[in-house]
């Protein structure tokens, strides 16, 4: 009976463990990129939220800079946006957008912020914030929420207007 339980358990938590892989893995992220594999799963396990900052360890997580007057970059931003499908409601005054990404499968929410801000000494920054409602670990859906913006954004703004990271 006990041998019984063991292979229960242990189907179990073979189970939990693909499950794990499999949701790390359709994210579709830069595990092998720097800061490192560890870094980057435990951060995918323990954490429910992805922005980007000036020292993110993470480049992708990297605060945005663009040669690009903030009215042009939050239009380009909003497009984004409209073509990923998220829900949103639009602050042009703040120049901000605040999106709900609801997950296929499970049908969670996720809640991304979006700031234009202007840049010094010209363009504009693109902050982006994406939060789990629930949830301890996201396994990595809010990173890939903010990839997916700045690729949308970056695909779609002038080429002239995009700031390479050694540029700054």
């Amino acid at each position: 009976m006990i041998g019984g339980l063991i292979q229960i358990l242990f189907f179990l938590m073979l189970f939990g463990a693909a499950l794990l892989a499999a949701g790390v893995m359709g994210n579709r992220l830069p595990l092998a990129e720097p800061p490192g594999w560890g870094t980057r799963l435990s951060t995918y396990l323990n954490t429910n939220v992805a922005e980007t900052t000036v020292d993110s360890p993470f480049p992708e997580l990297r605060l945005r800079r663009y040669e690009a007057p903030p009215a042009l970059l939050f239009e380009i931003t909003r497009k984004a946006v409209e073509r990923l499908r998220w829900e949103s409601t639009l602050d042009h005054e703040k120049k901000e957008i605040k999106a709900v990404v609801t997950s296929k499968l499970w049908k969670f929410k996720d809640d991304v912020t979006i700031q234009i801000q202007p840049a010094q000494p010209s363009g504009s920054t693109l902050f982006v914030r994406s939060a789990s409602r629930t949830g301890k670990g996201d396994l990595g859906a809010n990173t890939r929420h903010v990839m997916d913006l700045i690729q949308m954004v970056d695909d779609t703004v002038p080429k002239e207007a995009l700031v390479k990271e050694n540029e700054e």
